[in-house]
């Protein structure tokens, strides 16, 4: 295997990540912000050490692409663009590293960076986007620790997921589960000595302040953990959308990859990942975990996958690669702005897509409802908001139109605290029970709608206005939480 430590990325793989991080920054100014890109930034601009619903390491990367590209979609969307990029070198890396070849490493790369999931968390600014990578990262520093690398390496590992336990607590399950998989099985010796505790020792200390955080706020991620797990699509649904997230094709070669390295004899030493994995699945199915949850281990059983991909002759490989040609654009399709946003509902599958359209419009219409308000009253106003996104909008986009900053109770803007006083209120969204609970007379006077007859979360929800409220939010916001 000499040639495996030797041998350069092939320039084909190379090729291959900046032909994806070229298309994801090509279509990344088309639609418009996430909601959650919108919460981001508003995050950003409020930094601290936590959030209710993530630590901090994605609310600083919005910080540093709006403080670099300015207030814009493409600017959010450049780190997650690379972060994609990384993940499919990182992917060939691996599969060198398993013995696999030239055609092994460009087939692993093509899959992991054209799977639809990969696809999906690099055109957005999202906690998943960096997730992918320092799971991958991690993964790698694992194969050569396993496969006899200088101890030291494990410090690498501890910085990985020390910082990718700022980014997304999950990453720590991982932790958990590469332990467990080693204390099963002969490789134990690998945790004999001080290089793997001084790497839990960096995870640990990196991770301090966020979990100081979470303490001196009650825990708030145990809180979302139960809501999310509530919100389950359930077990079966967990499997079958595994197959979506890669696409139908891409989900054989990562099944084959799981197997190879639970059982063929020549990949035995890095049997730990297989397990790794299979307790990953177990835990989240069982728990109520979201489907995308095991998704960043998807790069290693590629990795592992591709080498069946090389033995492959003929028809046999032709047929493969003319499968997995199809299944990738089937999932660019549905992970990426393709088709005109009024074009979007044709896929009835447009998921997150969804959630990138419609928000200057729902600010104009919010714009409308101020001006109606008589001149004297509006700098007392106050926009309420049920959601992270609207509030997100009214925040990010609403100063152009001359709003004022928005209130909420769903997660980190319930701890941002209510108005420290007001007049009139404008209610966005469902929230028309709490402008009950502090006005006698409350008006529905606007639908949230969208040009493009999106069916996206916002369609459809009222805006409210109550032009005398007889108390203050302050006086409920203790009731106004939600966490989810």
């Amino acid at each position: 295997m000499a040639s495996r430590e030797t041998e350069r990325i092939p320039r084909s793989v190379v090729l291959t990540a900046g032909t994806i991080v070229a298309l994801l920054l090509a279509l990344s100014g088309r639609y418009g912000f996430h909601r959650d890109e919108l919460y981001f930034v508003v995050a950003g601009r409020r930094l601290d050490w936590g959030y209710v619903d993530q630590p901090p390491l994605t609310p600083l990367v919005a910080r540093i692409a709006e403080s670099i590209g300015g207030t814009s979609p493409t600017a959010l969307r450049v780190l997650p663009a690379l972060a994609i990029g990384g993940v499919v070198l990182l992917t060939a890396a691996m599969t060198r590293r398993f013995g696999g070849g030239r055609q092994a490493q460009l087939f692993a790369a093509v899959a992991a960076g054209g799977s639809g999931i990969a696809l999906a968390v690099g055109h957005l600014l999202s906690t998943t986007s960096f997730d992918f990578l320092l799971w991958t990262l991690s993964t790698y520093i694992l194969i050569r620790l396993l496969d006899g690398a200088d101890p030291r390496w494990w410090t690498a590992l501890g910085v990985t997921i020390g910082v990718g336990v700022l980014n997304k607590h999950l990453i720590a399950l991982l932790a958990v589960a590469v332990l467990v998989a080693l204390l099963m099985g002969p490789q134990r010796r690998l945790l004999i000595g001080r290089w793997p505790w001084i790497g839990v020792g960096i995870a640990a200390l990196l991770a301090l302040p966020n979990l100081v955080w979470q303490m001196a706020n009650g825990l708030p991620q145990l809180e979302m953990s139960a809501a999310l797990a509530e919100r389950s699509d359930g077990p079966a649904a967990f499997v079958l959308q595994q197959v979506g997230l890669l696409s139908i094709v891409l989900a054989v070669p990562a099944a084959v990859g799981w197997w190879h390295l639970l059982r063929t004899p020549n990949l035995e030493r890095w049997r730990p990942i297989a397990v790794a994995f299979a307790i990953l699945f177990v835990f989240f199915l069982v728990s109520g975990g979201k489907s995308y949850y095991v998704a960043p281990m998807y790069p290693v059983l590629l990795a592992a996958g591709s080498l069946w991909f090389e033995r492959l002759r003929g028809a046999r490989r032709r047929l493969m690669v003319g499968a997995s040609g199809l299944g990738i654009a089937v999932g660019m399709f549905i992970a990426l702005p393709l088709l005109p946003a009024s074009e979007m509902s044709m896929l009835d599958a447009t998921g997150e897509l969804a959630e990138t359209v419609g928000w200057p419009e729902l600010v104009d219409q919010v714009s409308d409802v101020f001006e109606s308000i008589p001149p004297a009253d509006r700098p007392e106003v106050a926009i309420f908001t049920g959601s992270y996104g609207e509030a997100g909008a009214i925040d990010v986009l609403g100063p152009q139109a001359g709003l004022p900053g928005a209130v909420s109770g769903h997660n980190t803007y319930w701890l941002w605290g209510p108005p420290p006083s007001h007049g009139p209120v404008i209610g966005v969204g469902a929230v028309g029970d709490v402008l009950g609970r502090i006005c006698s007379d409350v008006t529905r006077v606007d639908t949230i709608m969208n040009p493009y007859g999106v069916m996206n979360e916002e369609f459809g929800l009222p805006i409210h206005l109550c032009l005398d409220p007889d108390r203050q939010l302050a006086d409920i916001w203790g009731d106004v939480k939600h966490y989810n």
